[in-house]
């Protein structure tokens, strides 16, 4: 137990084991923030057009250019260079947003079968979020993104953090 000092009780410190499982569960819990924010920015982009920042790339730049082509951007988004004669219609976006919502799906699936130490789900993750940032990078260029480059990078120390932390745990010796 901890000493007790005044009227707080001290935490015993946590053992090694804890202190691994609690980085690969921070790992897994990064990446349902990731998850979350990008459905909230899709969301948002349907409703005001507005965005936040901590998003994953391809699916959020999936419905956007969904709303790009069938026309449900603001005006101001189609100049003169950009100006289509004609817009695709409404099934186009529904397909859209119906790639992002599966490459999301695969994000969500990587955090409920990561849960119980299935790290192969993590590294899963890893790879596609990695891909991701190449393709943001790719697509978006490196001025145009910085913070969230800033996140992307984020979430692979975090994941990898966690990968690194579960085979570790896994090396330790039982605990009595």
């Amino acid at each position: 137990m901890g000493k007790i000092f005044g009227d707080v009780k001290l935490a015993k410190p946590l053992t090694k084991r804890e202190t691994l499982q609690n980085k690969y569960n921070a790992s897994r819990f990064n990446l349902l923030l990731a998850i979350v924010f990008t459905v909230i920015n899709i969301v948002l982009l349907f409703v005001d057009g507005s965005y936040f920042l901590f998003s994953i790339f391809v699916p959020y730049f999936i419905a956007s250019m969904g709303m790009f082509i069938t026309g449900r951007m603001p005006a101001e988004v189609y100049t003169e260079d950009l100006a289509m004669t004609e817009f695709l219609g409404t099934s186009a976006l529904v397909v859209m947003f119906i790639i992002s919502a599966v490459i999301l799906g695969f994000y969500l699936l990587s955090w409920i079968l990561s849960k119980k130490g299935r790290v192969g789900w993590l590294i899963f993750a890893l790879v596609i979020f990695c891909i991701d940032t190449v393709l943001m990078l790719f697509l978006q260029g490196i001025a145009e993104s910085i913070i969230d480059i800033v996140f992307h990078i984020l979430v692979i120390v975090s994941l990898s953090s966690g990968i690194r932390a579960y085979n570790k745990l896994k090396n330790l010796p039982e605990e009595e």
